[in-house]
């Protein structure tokens, strides 16, 4: 079965460039700052006595 060897040759740089690009670092921001979480809770404020 013919192939191009060029191809062959491509496909492997592109194989070998994605197994060895570099990791997206995870996010670890509090939850807090967050854009698309709920806002923090807050406690309610305790009303004055008598």
């Amino acid at each position: 079965m013919p192939s191009d060897p060029y191809a062959v040759l491509r496909a492997l740089l592109r194989a070998e460039a994605v197994r060895n690009a570099p990791k997206p670092e995870p996010r670890t921001e509090p939850d807090a700052q967050l854009p698309d979480g709920p806002p923090p809770q807050t406690p309610p404020k305790e009303q004055g006595g008598d």
